[in-house]
C-alpha cells in the first residue's frame, strides 16, 4: 500500500473514530442532563405539581428515551393527570424496554383499573405479585383486591386486602378497602373495627374516606350518636376532604333517619 493511500485511509478511519467518541461523549452527556431532568420530575410529583412533573420527565424522555425508569415515572405522571391513554403508553414502553420491571406492571395495572380494564389489570398484576425479588409486595395486593372490588367480586377483593396488610401492617388503604368490602358484604363489626385501623394509619395522608364508611357500620349496627360523632370528626380534621360532602349529607340525613 502507497504511503499516500495508507494516509488516506487513516484519516478516514480517524474521522470515524472521532465520530463516534463525539456520540459517545454526547450520549453521556444526555444522559447525565437526562437525570437531572427525571429527579426534578419525582420532586415535583413529590409536591403534587403533577404538570411541573410532566414536563420535566417529558425532557428527560427526549433525552434518554430508552430509559425504562423515566418511561415508568413519566407514565405515573400521566396517569396523576388521568391521561390515561399516554399513561398506558408510557407504561408499555418502559416494559418494552426491561420485561421484569415489576414496578411498571403494577402501575400499568393501577391504569388498567381505572379503565375498568380488570383482566388486563391482573394479568401485569400477578406478573409483579410473582417477582420474588420486587419489594413493594403490599402494593401489589391492594391493587389485585381493587380489581376484584371494582368487580363486586367481594370474597376475592378482602383475601387479596388481607395479604396486602399482613405484607404491610400499617397499609392505610389496604385497611380502608377491607373495611369497605365488609360494609358491602353487611359484616359490620368486622368493618368497623378495620375502619378504625384505616383511621390510625390514614390521618397523615388526609383520607376522611374510613370516617365516612366507619360511621356507616356504626349506623347499620345502631349506634347512631357514635356514627353521627365519627363523621363530625372527620369533618373536624379533614375539612378539604375528598369525602366532605358526603360527610356533611351523611350527618344531617343520620340524624333524621331511625336506625334499624
Amino acid at each position: 500500500m502507497s504511503r499516500q493511500r495508507s494516509s488516506f485511509f487513516f484519516k478516514i478511519f480517524f474521522a470515524l473514530l472521532s465520530l463516534t467518541l463525539i456520540s459517545c461523549a454526547s450520549n453521556k452527556d444526555n444522559k447525565r442532563l437526562a437525570y437531572s431532568h427525571f429527579t426534578l420530575g419525582i420532586s415535583y410529583m413529590g409536591q403534587q405539581e403533577f404538570e411541573k412533573a410532566l414536563r420535566e420527565l417529558l425532557v428527560a424522555k427526549e433525552l434518554d428515551p430508552d430509559n425504562p425508569q423515566i418511561l415508568n415515572h413519566l407514565g405515573l405522571a400521566y396517569y396523576f393527570q388521568k391521561e390515561y391513554e399516554h399513561a398506558i403508553i408510557s407504561l408499555k414502553s418502559s416494559i418494552d424496554k426491561k420485561p421484569t420491571f415489576s414496578e411498571a406492571h403494577n402501575n400499568l395495572g393501577r391504569v388498567y383499573i381505572d379503565t375498568k380494564d380488570f383482566h388486563q389489570a391482573r394479568i401485569h398484576l400477578f406478573k409483579a405479585a410473582g417477582d420474588l425479588t420486587y419489594p413493594h409486595k403490599d402494593k401489589v395486593w391492594l391493587n389485585i383486591g381493587l380489581s376484584y372490588f371494582q368487580e363486586g367480586q367481594y370474597d376475592e377483593a378482602k383475601r387479596y386486602f388481607l395479604k396486602s396488610i399482613s405484607a404491610n401492617r400499617n397499609n392505610c388503604l389496604a385497611y380502608n378497602f377491607y373495611g369497605r368490602t365488609l360494609v358491602e358484604t353487611e359484616q359490620f363489626k368486622d368493618a368497623a373495627q378495620a375502619l378504625d385501623q384505616a383511621i390510625v394509619h390514614c390521618k397523615d395522608k388526609g383520607l376522611d374516606e374510613p370516617h365516612y364508611f366507619g360511621a356507616i357500620a356504626l349506623f347499620r349496627m345502631g349506634f347512631k350518636q357514635k356514627a353521627i360523632a365519627r363523621l363530625q370528626e372527620g369533618k373536624k380534621l379533614f375539612p378539604h376532604g375528598p369525602y366532605r360532602k358526603k360527610i356533611a349529607e351523611m350527618i344531617e340525613l343520620m340524624k333524621i333517619t331511625e336506625t334499624k
